[in-house]
């Protein structure tokens, strides 16, 4: 749910990102996404915006949505692993 400059300053490994203004429309054409029974881990950058979207997501029929408290800022700061995606180059 990290807008997307804040994916690009990094990111859980292997995470999809919607931008919470755009999760309903872009949801549907991940293919990551069509399983609605399947698990969804949710987090933006403190958790205000992951759980707002957890609550829509399940309103929209998915059905194991979690929210992660504390949000990247706190996966950050406990070292944890990140990616982030690597430049485009023109050359």
């Amino acid at each position: 749910m990290r807008e997307y400059d804040e994916y690009a300053a990094g990111h859980l490994p292997g995470a999809i990102n919607i931008p919470r203004g755009v999760l309903e429309f872009k949801i549907g054409m991940v293919p990551e996404c069509a399983n609605k029974g399947g698990a969804f881990l949710i987090y933006c950058r403190t958790s205000g915006r992951a759980a707002l979207s957890a609550v829509q997501l399940d309103k929209i029929g998915y059905a194991d949505v979690i929210s992660m408290a504390g949000g990247f800022e706190q996966w950050n700061a406990e070292g944890r692993p990140t990616e982030r995606p690597e430049p485009i180059s023109f050359e």
